[in-house]
């Protein structure tokens, strides 16, 4: 009996599957009696290994009068063949539910993501945003994030196999992540992107700081947090604090427009008058989303402003023991008359600038304590 499938002819007439390739065999002459089994296939030597494994079939029992599953087994040797020889078996992960589908199964991975949900979002007329410089700045710098989580997990991507390593120090997350720090305190509101921020910044920060502050190789070897509760350095952090909460609050005063009356049209009939219809921005269709920006936020450069009042945080945080150049001891103070200067030109006589020349007084008070006696 010839097999239809491989052409193989079997010598047992009574086969119900081919010893060959597996198939099912032709149907018997009347009266003979069909082995319900089928023994192991005997690769030939002109056959290929993947097609020997895929014709290997089950030994048969003499006892069983089941019908063999006619599907191939694929041998434990063929299944090492088809992995890779140079990289090793993964193992699996055991970590957060989570992060089980981040690439690399970072948190910083997920946090970029949602900064990027946020800056796609902000490109909308109804969601705030960080502008154009500070969005590019963001982009950049979780790009790199991402190219670092993804090579230390040894995961590839050719989106970001191509960042060199010297673009991938510690020092870019550490400054990545205080950088979000500002962005989110800036961003923060009522809304969906101001909990895009703080997602984003919260994740990165967090796994951050276990990953390039904390430990002895560290950033914890130059910076102290407990710095800033020491001596007069809470005056300067409550000043920093004090000036970034008056950002939130007016700056420049409300425009108010001319009072409008009716009355009779010159050069017209006197039953012609002049109705004082809404505008279109005192209409509530067109004031729905409308925001106000005279708050300190939406001044030029704020949050430049922010960024550099934060630096004077970090500069006080330094240990006692790390040395620094005499020009960095004096950058707070000029911080401080930057911010003086900022304040000057942007600000009116309102509550917000003049609150935030205090927090300013109280800063570049600490500033120059700390830059003179360390000098002594």
């Amino acid at each position: 009996m010839q097999c239809k499938e491989c052409g193989e002819l079997a010598k047992d007439h009574t086969l119900r599957y081919c010893e060959n390739c597996g198939a099912k065999m032709p149907t018997p002459p009347p009266g003979a009696i069909r082995r319900t089994g089928t023994r192991a296939a005997i690769q030939t030597s002109g056959r290929t290994r993947s097609t020997g494994a895929a014709r290997a079939v089950s030994a048969p029992d003499p006892g069983d009068d089941t019908v063999p599953d006619p599907r191939p087994v694929v041998s434990a040797r063929d299944a090492d063949e088809s992995t890779d020889p140079g990289k090793p078996a993964s193992p699996p992960y055991d970590g957060p539910v989570w992060l089980a589908h981040v690439p690399g199964h970072s948190p910083s991975v997920l946090g970029v993501g949602l900064l990027a949900v946020a800056l796609v979002l902000s490109i909308l007329p109804f969601f705030a945003g960080v502008g154009p410089f500070w969005s590019s700045v963001v982009f950049a710098g979780g790009w790199l994030v991402t190219a670092r989580e993804l090579r230390a997990a040894s995961v590839k991507h050719p989106l970001v196999d191509w960042v060199p390593d010297t673009l991938l120090r510690p020092a870019v997350p550490a400054l990545y992540a205080v950088m979000l720090v500002g962005l989110a305190i800036r961003m923060l509101g009522i809304g969906l992107t101001p909990v895009l921020w703080l997602g984003g910044a919260a994740l990165i920060g967090f796994d951050q700081y276990r990953k390039v502050y904390a430990g002895e190789d560290g950033w914890s070897r130059l910076f102290e947090p407990r710095q800033l509760v020491r001596g007069l350095a809470p005056v300067g952090l409550g000043g920093v604090a004090l000036c970034l909460t008056t950002l939130f609050l007016t700056w420049m005063p409300v425009a108010t427009t001319p009072a409008r009356s009716t009355g009779p049209v010159p050069m017209a009939p006197p039953e012609l008058h002049v109705v004082d219809a809404p505008r279109p921005s005192d209409d509530v269709v067109y004031s729905l989303f409308e925001e106000s920006y005279d708050k300190g936020w939406d001044q030029p450069c704020s949050v430049a402003m922010e960024m550099l009042l934060l630096a004077v945080l970090g500069l006080m945080a330094l240990r006692p023991e790390v040395p620094r150049p005499d020009w960095l001891r004096f950058s707070p103070i000029a911080v401080v008359v930057l911010g003086l200067v900022w304040t000057l030109v942007h600000g009116r006589l309102l509550p917000g600038p003049l609150l935030f020349l205090a927090g300013l007084a109280a800063a570049g008070f600490a500033s120059v304590y700390g830059a003179f006696s360390r000098q002594a």
